[in-house]
């Protein structure tokens, strides 16, 4: 906003208006695949099924039982928060000052609010009309009516300041770093339209050169873009985000902070990071939506850890005697020896998994042989607890920031099973500069019941029998997890 308007305008009000106040907004971004509407519905709709001894009901589509979507997703970290973030829309004292308060929620990459998922390209490639970039344009949109409502709610103050808390998860979180770029931008940012349309009533001393507008505190739950394009041919595992500006420049904001899935490692799921320019980046035991949320309370977990081999036998040959068989039999002998399952746990188990096609011949020579494709798998009863422990640790950071949040409520959606208890006091204070405590036990329980194997070799695309057809995309990455640097970019901002 140009300072001479801001003058102008608020000279006009000058009159009538006495009583300055500051508008704190949180900006909630949710998840890839992650959306709050869609959850409730599709928990409305699981019931209504149970009810009905499991009939499908014609008004739920069926959305409810598609694995993976929104609508049968739990609400993650982002829609938790979002909920206990203060809402005051009429200006109060608090002993600072007038204030007003507003959370905004927006919805995750490649979902739409009661509509159909967008598969491709908004989940896949963070792209299109609920991609990164067209979710921070929706949430301006929602600020605009904040901002537009602030003076029907308070007819006698304006607006001496605009304070915004930005958080977000996975893709979410590449959201809400490009919109904290837009507002460094200032006035070739997208707020400043806003500012210049005159629905927010300003004070006279409002404007960017007064710092006006603040960006206070950043949360960030394992940062994801993945974003792919015709450029790169469809590549969501490089540093290059086209049109998405992930840096967070040294003091952008009051504060960064960023809790990271130690146990993520899929290669579809690099991190970007905002080290080395903000330290607070914490890492926490999980997997990536076991710190962002999204995992249902319980589900069963039946995943092939290694990577499918295949080879070709005679027909009526036992698979045992097949060399992909073998393979698989000694990378299981080494997994047995680091406990990969609860020895306690008898539903649980470990081995090797194989399935055996006919050999359809292209030469006469496969005539009479079998194709023997074998892995090691695993199924056991995962629990989707973990997630309150990284809501509770982001909460505990950010109220030492001083963002309004309420207290977490004690209900069940966000209470911990008692065996958790322990290990969530440990992690807060670890994230506040502790030591990191946790031991081999509570290690092993984690690992155990609670860590999802989000890496794993499962087909998501073609069937595993016929390789050619079988497309990873959970496939783990070779050496670890990428990790992008928080780093400018050439030609950013623009």
């Amino acid at each position: 906003m140009s300072d001479k308007r801001s003058s102008q305008q608020s000279a006009a009000l000058s009159d009538v208006v006495t009583r300055r106040v500051t508008a704190r907004v949180g900006i909630f971004f949710d998840g890839t695949g992650n959306n709050r509407v869609n959850s409730q519905i599709g928990a409305d709709c699981q019931a209504l099924m149970e009810i009905n001894e499991g009939q499908h009901i014609k008004a739920c589509a069926g959305r409810h039982v598609q694995p993976g979507s929104s609508y049968s997703n739990d609400p993650s970290n982002i829609a938790r928060l979002v909920d206990i973030y203060r809402l005051q829309p009429v200006a109060e004292n608090d002993g600072e000052g007038l204030k007003v308060y507003y959370p905004i929620y927006v919805s995750g990459a490649g979902t739409t609010s009661g509509g159909r998922d967008s598969v491709w390209p908004g989940q896949s490639f963070g792209r299109g009309a609920t991609g990164v970039i067209s979710k921070v344009e929706n949430a301006f949109k929602k600020l605009e009516s904040v901002l537009k409502a602030f003076p029907r709610d308070n007819p006698d103050c304006v607006l001496e300041a605009l304070e915004l808390d930005v958080f977000g998860f996975s893709r979410g979180a590449a959201s809400a770093r490009h919109l904290v770029n837009e507002i460094l931008k200032q006035r070739s940012g997208m707020l400043e339209p806003i500012l210049e349309s005159r629905k927010a009533r300003l004070s006279d001393s409002f404007s960017w050169s007064n710092g006006s507008v603040r960006l206070k505190v950043i949360g960030l739950f394992d940062t994801v873009a993945a974003i792919g394009s015709f450029k790169d041919m469809g590549n969501t595992r490089d540093a290059s985000n086209r049109r998405v500006n992930l840096y967070l420049p040294p003091g952008c904001a009051q504060q960064v902070l960023h809790l990271v899935a130690r146990d993520e490692s899929r290669r579809n799921f690099a991190l970007n990071s905002v080290r080395p320019v903000w330290p607070r980046e914490i890492v926490l035991p999980g997997a990536h939506s076991d710190i962002g949320g999204g995992y249902p309370p319980q589900m069963e977990e039946s995943v092939l850890l290694t990577r499918p081999r295949s080879s070709v036998v005679s027909r009526g040959s036992p698979c045992e005697e097949a060399p992909s068989w073998k393979e698989a039999q000694a990378e299981l002998n080494r997994m047995n020896r680091d406990h990969w399952i609860d020895p306690l746990d008898s539903q649980a188990w470990l081995g090797v998994q194989a399935c055996e096609s006919k050999c359809y011949p292209c030469r006469k020579s496969l005539n009479g042989m079998s194709t023997v494709v074998a892995a090691v798998g695993m199924g056991r009863q995962v629990f989707g607890h973990l997630s309150r422990v990284s809501l509770l640790v982001m909460h505990t950071l950010a109220c030492d920031e001083g963002v309004p949040f309420n207290p977490v409520p004690l209900t069940p959606e966000f209470q911990l099973p008692p065996e958790l208890e322990n290990i969530s006091s440990r992690l807060i204070d670890y994230a506040r500069g502790g030591p990191y405590l946790l031991d081999s036990h509570e290690e092993a329980l984690l690992r155990w019941r609670y860590i999802h194997q989000s890496a794993h070799w499962n087909a998501v695309v073609g069937r595993v029998g016929t390789l050619g057809d079988a497309v990873f995309v959970h496939a783990p990455q070779s050496g670890g997890r990428i990790l992008h640097p928080n780093i400018g970019q050439p030609g950013y901002p623009q």
